[in-house]
């Protein structure tokens, strides 16, 4: 009954089951020096891009056309640079709600993969804890790296026992919201628990870096990208795609010099180079969160 569900069938789930196991095999043969050369070639190409066309698609969700193009680059820059701004000089709630953001916007993508978006309440608590879940099991398998990596942003040290607590929440809250929307996701419930299964493996199996990435782009990026192109061109083909990346180019690039700026100014000061690379990507971060929650509520 399990392989029965056709939604195991779909491109997304074979795309990241495939990917996934693929992912696990090589990490048994490959140097940490290349699987991370891979990651950040994965996440400065797909993970850059699945975010590159927002003023697309916010032009496209729009009940008008007659928005320019550049007021919608002034204000959303502007909305970056706001929210860039307030992370570099209040990191320590910077990261709070990265997290916390980033937990809903991971919890939407993977929960409307294979059903329409619900705007009931319940069903954004539920997107929101399974991303909190899935960070907090993240952050509990590499409880010291993940410490050493929130001192270096905000001067806090956290010990590993508030990691072993946030799981302990998260869980509990999860199977509360999966029961109370039970009736709502049962048609995709099945490949959602076993799909979450193999992922909890996989990260329990894999460095921080390995583990996070290989999620953030096959679990997220790619379906992304995957589901853009059919909001903007109204199919799943590789012509939509291919119109996708061309619409991206521009924008990818732009961000691609960005971060080869910041890196090549602040690469002699640490710190301050952790700290800048975070606000960057938290800032980027938050509007597009906005951006795809307003498609998906439509």
């Amino acid at each position: 009954m399990l392989l029965k569900s056709h939604h195991f069938t779909s491109f997304t789930s074979k795309l990241i089951l495939f990917s996934t196991f693929f992912c696990f095999f090589i990490s048994l043969f490959v140097s940490e020096l290349v699987l991370n050369l891979i990651i950040f070639s994965g996440i400065l190409s797909f993970g850059v891009i699945h975010g590159a066309n927002d003023l697309f698609l916010l032009k496209k969700n729009s009940s008008t056309n007659e928005i320019s193009n550049i007021k919608l680059f002034v204000t959303y820059l502007s909305m970056v640079l706001i929210c860039g701004g307030f992370f570099y000089f209040f990191p320590s709630l910077a990261l709070i709600f990265f997290v916390l953001y980033s937990s809903f916007h991971f919890g939407e993508q993977q929960w409307t993969l294979f059903e329409k978006k619900s705007k009931s309440i319940k069903f954004l608590l539920l997107y929101f804890n399974y991303g909190l879940f899935l960070f907090s099991f993240l952050f509990w398998t590499n409880s010291q790296q993940v410490s050493d990596i929130i001192y270096d942003i905000t001067g806090f040290l956290i010990v590993k026992d508030f990691f072993i607590k946030l799981l302990l929440f998260s869980s509990v809250t999860m199977i509360f919201l999966i029961v109370l929307n039970f009736k709502s996701i049962l048609n995709q419930i099945v490949v959602q628990l076993t799909l979450l299964i193999i992922l909890l493996i996989f990260f329990f199996n894999s460095s921080l870096i390995w583990g996070f990435g290989v999620f953030f782009i096959f679990w997220h990026s790619i379906p992304s990208i995957l589901e853009q192109s059919n909001f903007l061109f109204g199919s799943f083909s590789w012509i939509s795609i291919l119109k996708y990346l061309k619409y991206a180019f521009f924008y990818w690039v732009l961000s691609l010099i960005g971060l080869c700026i910041l890196y090549y100014m602040l690469k002699d000061y640490q710190n301050l180079l952790i700290s800048v690379l975070f606000s960057f990507l938290a800032a980027i971060t938050l509007p597009h969160t906005i951006v795809i929650y307003k498609i998906k509520a439509n």
